[in-house]
């Protein structure tokens, strides 16, 4: 599982990294809301998120064993 932080109240969400379709680098507009980054799931979710696209990648790496 990954840790995403929703950027409006902080809190804490742990998604399975194989249930990650796409991440997508959020653009200036909302960046000034916090939101650094959407994550689009299978099951045809979008979650806002404070961490970028780059720390979400790395972070399914880890959670997938990879270096």
């Amino acid at each position: 599982m990954i840790r995403l932080t929703n950027p409006y109240h902080g809190g804490v969400q742990y998604v399975h990294p194989q249930a990650i379709a796409r991440v997508i680098e959020a653009g200036a507009s909302s960046q000034w809301q916090g939101v650094r980054s959407f994550v689009k799931t299978f099951d045809g979710k979008t979650l806002e998120c404070s961490e970028t696209a780059y720390e979400i990648s790395v972070a399914i790496a880890k959670a997938q064993g990879q270096p």
